[in-house]
């Protein structure tokens, strides 16, 4: 079908007339793999040919441009993000509840998406396929798509924001570098001994109580199901009320 959009999914593969060692998809692996370890800023053609053992001219031959190989590695990466089999049809917040795990399962793995993912548009066919479960998710509740999609939106939102905050939280000394992040700080038990200096004086008497119940500034993963129940619970209080008003 014709369209006035210009993405890497509405052209043609570009092939040269000689061998073909190299494919998209390998070339897609590679640059994944370059991002996960050194960040989306690291890939570039040069990296991806010395990496694939391959001269740079060749691999413009699948990839035309840097922001089309970019689109390809969020659509690659939002393969994890569906849900195999499709979320409940009769359940509306486990089906969320699914989606939004895998969603920040699939992210955490990859924490450059978070930049990426808000850069571009990116209609490839995994995310379309994401964004039509999502859909399917709240296509029975008694709201306007209006409501639908501000739905759909809190949910990624939180989710996104919260894998923000796991990649970018201070680790403790001796853990491993989460890949894609950028070089790690000081230590979630440095920033607790600061933040424990700063508060004796008295001038920040709410965080001193905070952190006076040996409570730290990391997040777990039960706080992200804590925080996500209270928005679905949240969003089945405004369902209720459609409901009540019919």
């Amino acid at each position: 079908m014709a369209t006035g959009l210009d993405t890497v999914w509405t052209r043609d593969e570009e092939q040269s007339s000689g061998p073909q060692p190299l494919s998209r998809e390998a070339i897609v692996a590679a640059a994944i793999e370059i991002a996960d370890t050194d960040g989306l800023e690291a890939v570039s053609i040069r990296r991806l040919a010395t990496k694939l053992d391959a001269r740079p001219m060749s691999l413009y031959s699948h990839i035309g441009r840097k922001g089309d190989l970019v689109d390809l590695m969020v659509d690659e990466v939002m393969a994890g993000a569906i849900i195999p089999g499709g979320p409940p049809t009769d359940d509306w917040r486990e089906a969320l509840r699914q989606i939004a795990q895998h969603t920040r399962e699939s992210t955490r793995a990859h924490p450059w998406m978070i930049a990426a993912a808000f850069h571009r548009p990116h209609l490839g066919p995994n995310t379309l396929r994401h964004i039509d479960q999502s859909l399917a998710a709240v296509s029975e509740l008694p709201l306007s798509p209006e409501r639908k999609r501000a739905v759909l939106l809190a949910v990624d939102t939180y989710t996104l924001g919260f894998v923000r905050w796991e990649v970018m939280s201070p680790k403790a000394k001796g853990d491993a570098p989460c890949a894609g992040r950028p070089e790690a700080g000081p230590s979630a038990a440095e920033i607790d001994a600061y933040i424990a200096d700063q508060v004796a004086g008295g001038d920040y008497p709410h965080l001193a109580e905070f952190i006076g119940k040996d409570r730290g500034l990391g997040v777990k993963a039960e706080k992200f199901e804590i925080g996500l129940e209270w928005l679905l619970t949240g969003i089945e209080a405004e369902v209720g009320s459609a409901q009540a008003s019919d």
